[in-house]
């Protein structure tokens, strides 16, 4: 469940992969809660850049099912120094679709962004992927944790939850996720980022530069998060890290801030569960 991607330990569990992730920015809200990444690219070299379908992103994720089966996988989050949260939030719409398209809920996930690459000096291409996503689904666990499966839930519910029972109330965020990687070349397949970077099996060539995510959303409590079971609740996530970097004084570990965060909505005190 442990895979070291170079000085960083990722951690592959409940169909999810947790990570630190890299280079947001608050400077352009795309979304009705103002969530919004900034593009880390700014070389000049990406005038060469050409777009490609969101669709080839898209359809190449959640191909595996490991860790919470049926559930496709997907990337997940934590917090750091110490680890005490665990946090879903469906930025592709992988759950979604699969919850619809076998007897689960409609959640009305819609999901946006934009596919550019540009073609690198070694014959290999750099992918720029930027998502929007509104109506994500998102849960969370406290760690450490024994089974990302089954263990209680501090926040909102699993898709396997919603599964059984439909008449559930889900935890929604609003997402948005930056991811640039090198692929094997121009136009080649675009990985499974779970089945590449997290389960090991990346094609020769294939690496992660940098990553983004900040969401917000809101559903309920559970009884084991201290607040009243389907109590209102916000989960906010902002992850930021460096991939490429001297691993040195403030980023050293590659991920100066890591932040997740679930506080009561209206009359619940004002205090958070999780933090930085």
């Amino acid at each position: 469940m442990f895979r070291t991607i170079g000085t960083r330990t990722f951690v592959a569990c409940a169909g999810l992969l947790l990570v630190g992730v890299l280079g947001c920015s608050r400077s352009t809200p795309t979304g009705p809660q103002g969530l919004a990444l900034q593009s880390a690219i700014t070389d000049p070299q990406l005038a060469a850049a050409v777009q490609r379908p969101l669709s080839d992103f898209l359809s190449a994720q959640g191909t595996t099912a490991v860790f919470i089966p049926p559930l496709p996988d997907l990337i997940a989050w934590a917090n750091n120094n110490p680890q005490t949260l665990f946090v879903s939030v469906d930025y592709e719409g992988v759950i979604a679709s699969y919850l619809a398209a076998n007897g689960g809920p409609s959640l009305g996930t819609r999901v946006k962004g934009t596919v550019s690459e540009r073609p690198l000096a070694d014959g290999r291409a750099e992918v720029s992927v930027i998502l929007h996503t509104d109506r994500a689904l998102t849960w969370a666990m406290p760690l450490p944790g024994n089974d990302f499966a089954a263990d209680p839930l501090v926040f909102g519910y699993r898709g396997t939850d919603l599964l059984a029972d439909t008449t559930l109330t889900p935890a929604l965020s609003s997402a948005d996720f930056q991811i640039v990687f090198n692929n094997t070349a121009p136009g080649a397949p675009l990985p499974d980022l779970v089945n590449a970077f997290a389960l090991g099996n990346a094609a020769p060539g294939q690496e992660i530069v940098r990553m983004c995510f900040r969401s917000q959303g809101v559903g309920p409590f559970r009884a084991l998060s201290g607040f009243a079971e389907g109590s209102p609740g916000r989960c906010t996530v902002v992850q930021t890290g460096l991939f490429q970097n001297p691993f040195r004084g403030a980023v050293a570990d590659g991920f100066p801030a890591e932040r997740v965060n679930l506080q009561p909505v209206g009359g619940g005190g004002g205090r958070a569960i999780s933090a930085e």
